[in-house]
């Protein structure tokens, strides 16, 4: 038994060092201290790099060049902006790609220097950050619409005939205020993504949706049922909040202030609209097009077309996947052996604080989870420079551990007493009378429990694609971005899920016919 307990605690620290070694190549490396910065503008300068969060999924603005690896992948005039700053302050710039919902918890976490990503100025964001002066508020590329349904052309046309009408915008965009401010007869319904809306909008769940003219002509090109309506919110009122706006933390009033001074000489050339029309250019080489509104647009493609274009991307998105759960699978496991016999150890402190491992992380969502050991475990431990992977496995790890050790903890206790008893009268000790007579009878009861964890664990690495990892789910992000597939690529994917799902839990119940023939 105390064997097995060393051997455990060896494969744990294995994984630890690991986690802190392997996995920490990709993450930043620490600049050498050179006395504490007053400010953020400062520390930005004796870093020698500012870091940028975007959620990458809203071509042209930001999107992702998946011919190309690293940071070079993320493109679009927003990027272009964030490189023109970097330059001007004399630094390096870094893209930290992640889910649009936390691209400003990262800024307030001070995980990020800066967050651009489409961000439409409102009273209470200024309350809680430092935004930026507008830009991206004159020319054609400043275009804002309305996406509906090209049955209801003729319903609309002019802003006035959406009153009564429900609209859907994305929670936090420019496109919100401008529902907010120039539609108050209208219903606004709040989306979390652009898919989100699309999905809503073709299914008759909401009346139109407010959107980039850029972005809404690259959907309608790929839908022939949408259309870019006639009316156009009006980008040039209230000309102090106009345009999108970046945010820095709340207080750096030095790093707000040398962004503004950058943002004016930027409006002033008017470089934003040249940055557009390049991304646009871009976006075009990569099969991205925004002249959907142009005539009649394409029929939508079907899901096994949308797969054969694309299978690379799918396939590449399940290698991650099947090697993320792999790792997790793998360590939980070990992990949750080791909390399980402690667990059942005769020590009352040890026996306390595995309890409330466990019950802390299988009372919490994953997802939660996630985001804090995303953000706050570099926080509280800089000196491990974890990457961003090395944060989503620990938390998939903990997190799986914590049932694996519930399930192992009940399968040893549901082997009769009468077992180790009579090991004991023969003279075996507790490491034989373990490895030969209780888990091999424990193995047998847990094996389904144990192989449902395996398989619940595969479908839960989707949430890592909130930090664009490059797994499964990441996929879908990819393909709404680049190329305004909304509803195609959740089909295929819940396809590959239920595949590999299928033939996992066919294997295991494989295994429980070969384990029980022994019985």
């Amino acid at each position: 038994m105390r064997k097995m307990k060393s051997t455990l605690i060896l494969a744990v620290m294995i994984f630890c060092l690991w986690i802190t070694t392997g996995l920490s190549l990709a993450a930043e490396e620490e600049q050498p201290a050179q006395g504490n910065p007053a400010n953020r503008l400062e520390e930005i300068l004796q870093r020698g790099k500012l870091i940028v969060a975007t959620s990458p999924d809203f071509a042209p603005q930001e999107f992702i060049d998946d011919s190309r690896k690293g940071q070079d992948q993320y493109v679009g005039s927003d990027i272009m902006m964030a490189q023109y700053i970097a330059d001007q302050l004399g630094v390096e710039l870094e893209i930290q790609a992640m889910d649009f919902a936390m691209v400003l918890s990262s800024v307030d976490l001070g995980e990020s220097d800066m967050a651009i990503s489409g961000f439409g100025w409102k009273e209470d964001r200024e309350d809680s950050f430092e935004l930026s002066d507008g830009f991206n508020k004159t020319g054609e590329a400043a275009c804002q619409g309305l996406m509906i349904r090209r049955a209801d052309a003729e319903k609309y046309p002019d802003l006035a005939s959406f009153d009564g009408k429900l609209i859907a915008a994305q929670a936090g965009s420019l496109q919100e205020n401008y529902v907010q401010t120039q539609l108050p007869q209208a219903t606004l319904e709040t989306i979390t993504s652009m898919d989100i809306g699309i999905l809503s909008l073709t299914t008759n769940k909401v009346d139109a949706l407010a959107s980039d003219c850029d972005v809404a002509k690259g959907y309608v090109s790929k839908d022939n049922s949408l259309i870019l309506a006639d009316a156009r919110f009006d980008t040039t009122l209230e000309d102090q909040h106009a345009g999108n706006v970046l945010a820095v933390k709340k207080g750096e009033t030095e790093l707000i202030a040398a962004i503004n001074n950058i943002i004016a000489d930027i409006n002033e050339k008017g470089l934003y609209e040249q940055w557009k029309n390049e991304a646009k250019t871009l976006a075009s080489k990569l099969g991205i097009e925004f002249d959907g509104s142009e005539g009649v647009a394409k029929k939508s493609p079907g899901v096994i077309q949308v797969f054969q274009e694309n299978s690379g991307i799918f396939m590449s998105g399940l290698w991650e996947t099947l090697k993320l759960a792999a790792i997790t699978v793998f360590f939980g496991t070990i992990f949750g052996a080791l909390i399980a016999i402690i667990k059942l150890s005769k020590n009352p402190l040890l026996k306390f604080i595995t309890a409330v491992y466990v019950e802390v992380l299988r009372g919490t969502p994953i997802l939660v989870q996630l985001y804090i050991f995303r953000f706050f475990l570099p926080m509280a431990f800089p000196w491990l420079n974890l990457s961003k992977y090395a944060c989503v496995v620990i938390a998939l790890v903990f997190n799986s551990s914590a049932y694996v050790a519930e399930i192992i903890r009940s399968g040893i206790q549901a082997v009769d007493k009468g077992q180790s008893e009579a090991a004991k009268s023969l003279g075996m000790s507790n490491r034989h009378m373990m490895m030969k007579i209780i888990l091999p009878q424990a193995v047998k009861n847990i094996l389904p429990a144990l192989g449902n964890e395996f398989v619940t664990m595969i479908k839960e690495t989707s949430l890592a694609s909130t930090f664009y990892i490059g797994e499964l789910m990441y996929t879908r992000t990819l393909l709404m971005s680049t190329k305004f597939y909304a509803w195609q690529p959740l089909i295929i994917i819940a396809a590959i899920y239920f595949v590999v799902t299928f033939v996992l839990s066919k294997g295991i119940q494989y295994m429980e016919k070969r384990m029980s023939v022994s019985d």
